[in-house]
């Protein structure tokens, strides 16, 4: 019995030198341990604003001494945040058949990157008698995301419930790659009777660069009475524009109805 179990003992050794033997083996001659390698054929690519994998992917190749050519394993691993406006860095990484890593980097430009704008989709212009909401009036858009408002935070206003008078709202946003901009617009609560003309702009908030003569009649869209009647013969308005100083300012359009009651809406221009 004791011979028996020495024998069996003796196997189970031979094999587990056997076994050890076969995983050196492995691991110190047939195992790759080449790794692949990415070449990229230039440290800036310029691409659109909608650019696809494909795009970012555009002159990148990969090799493996084992392997071969991998250029079609490689993959976008990850694209960081702006680095500077317009410009980040897109991470690329490749795998051969023994799931050796390899990984490499460029920058990447935004080709007509513009950072993202605020737009209104009324006048910050209340009556007194209105739900005063300024976050429900201020909207912005990205050329990369597309409608961000969703992402803009009111940092502060000094309005006074129900108090009349012209405040100030403040408000910031960003996109996706860190780009973040902020906004000071004037708010405006008066003494409106609900039922005065309602004067439609085809925009409320409009960007223009220094030295721009604004047309505000561009601009208007209609005037119309709580009976939807023309009232566009009575509009006049008015401004505080300076084309040649950056800043925001106001446009004021007037209408009044049959009753004399007045209407009055905002076009707020950001001259940069």
């Amino acid at each position: 019995m004791m011979r028996v179990l020495r024998i069996d003992i003796t196997l189970i050794f031979a094999s587990t030198l056997v076994l050890f033997a076969w995983f050196v083996y492995r691991s110190e001659v047939v195992a790759d341990k080449t790794r692949p390698v990415i070449t990229i054929d230039s440290e800036l690519l310029e691409v659109g604003l909608d650019a696809t994998e494909e795009d970012l992917l555009a002159g990148v190749t990969a090799t493996d001494e084992k392997d071969g050519d991998l250029t079609d394993r490689v993959i976008v691993e990850s694209i960081s945040k702006f680095t500077e406006l317009g410009v980040c860095k897109v991470y690329y990484a490749v795998c051969d058949r023994d799931n050796h890593v390899a990984r490499a980097s460029r920058k990447i430009s935004y080709r007509g990157y513009t950072s993202p704008r605020f737009y209104m989709n009324r006048a910050l212009c209340f009556s007194q008698l209105e739900t005063i909401n300024a976050g429900e009036v201020i909207g912005a858009r990205d050329v990369l995301d597309g409608d961000i408002s969703k992402n803009i935070i009111i940092t502060s206003t000094d309005y006074e419930y129900g108090a009349l008078g012209t405040y100030t709202v403040k408000a910031e946003v960003s996109n996706s790659k860190g780009d973040q901009i902020a906004i000071s617009l004037p708010m405006l609560v008066e003494d409106r009777n609900l039922n005065a003309p309602a004067i439609t702009l085809s925009d409320y908030l409009i960007y223009v660069k220094k030295g721009t003569t604004v047309d505000p009649s561009r601009y208007f869209v209609s005037a119309l009475d709580s009976y939807e009647k023309d009232v566009s013969d009575t509009l006049y308005m008015e401004n505080n524009y300076h084309k040649d100083r950056e800043g925001v300012y106001s446009f004021h359009y007037y209408a009044t109805d049959q009753l004399g009651r007045q209407g009055h809406t905002v076009l707020t221009v950001v001259v940069e």
